[in-house]
């Protein structure tokens, strides 16, 4: 069947900047989005190894999927590989809400008095206005996905407070559930800044299992892939997916996830409501 093709247009860009730490760069001080149609992202497949890294003063990056959505005026997903001793910083305004999410390697996050260690999947969910800081102290590189995000609505950034502020968990914290499937782990439900709730779970399929059979939903999907290799059913077309790529799946989309007959698969969901 034909591919369901996923054009990126409506480009935000980021700009990177120097900050006063050596070594350290802030992500986000600029922040631009091309005004016009209200959704520039359609479903489909963005994989690892076809996104292009690019050099930067802490490392490299990858940049996966920037532009609009039905329910967020403004979505960018980029990779981040960090080198020993190297760090970056979110900017700290009111342009989105954050969410890292560790692949590989060990990333120490500071934000105020605070200092965690993540490694492979690590989860951090921070509010607008927050500033965390990412730092490898290891020897080898640090990989991890940096996903930002801003609602059609108003910022309201007593939401996010008024439940604790910040999510920092490591994968051996996250609490496991075994299912007829294979496993689950239920991550965070909560509002942020700029949304009324997201929500956000992993998945692992045992082999030769589908995730659910092909179904829709209002809220529009983002699932990365951790691990494995799986199709992905969008609409009328089937997409292949691997370990690090990432799935966009808009409101209404019909979907299912097939894993293969080789081995496990695991993967992270992602839904809101603005």
């Amino acid at each position: 069947m034909k591919p369901i093709l996923l054009p990126l247009i409506g480009i935000a860009t980021v700009l990177l900047s120097p900050s006063r730490t050596t070594g350290q760069i802030t992500v986000g001080d600029t922040l631009t989005t091309q005004t016009g149609a209200p959704d520039t992202l359609t479903a489909g497949v963005i994989e690892w190894d076809k996104a292009k890294p690019r050099e930067t003063k802490y490392g490299e990056t990858r940049d996966l999927l920037t532009g609009a959505t039905r329910d967020l005026s403004w979505l960018d997903i980029h990779a981040h590989t960090l080198y020993s001793g190297r760090s970056f910083t979110t900017a700290p305004n009111e342009a989105a809400d954050n969410l890292l999410i560790v692949r590989d390697g060990s990333i120490t996050v500071t934000l105020g008095a605070t200092h965690k260690v993540l490694g492979p999947g690590g989860i951090g969910l921070f509010a607008a206005g927050e500033k965390p800081a990412f730092l490898n102290t290891s020897t080898a590189n640090a990989s991890c996905y940096l996903l930002s995000f801003r609602a059609k609505g108003k910022v309201d950034r007593n939401r996010a407070k008024q439940l604790g502020g910040p999510i920092l968990l490591d994968w051996p914290e996250l609490v496991m559930k075994k299912t007829d499937k294979g496993e689950s782990r239920q991550i965070f439900s909560r509002p942020v800044a700029w949304l009324h709730k997201i929500d956000m779970h992993a998945t692992t399929l045992d082999p030769g299992q589908i995730s659910h059979p092909q179904h829709i939903h209002r809220n529009e999907e983002i699932i990365l892939m951790r691990s494995g290799h799986v199709r992905m059913h969008i609409a009328d077309g089937y997409r292949k997916a691997a370990g690090g790529d990432l799935v966009f799946l808009p409101s209404g989309v019909p979907h299912d996830l097939e894993n293969g007959d080789t081995g496990r698969c695991e993967y992270f969901a992602l839904q809101w409501e603005p």
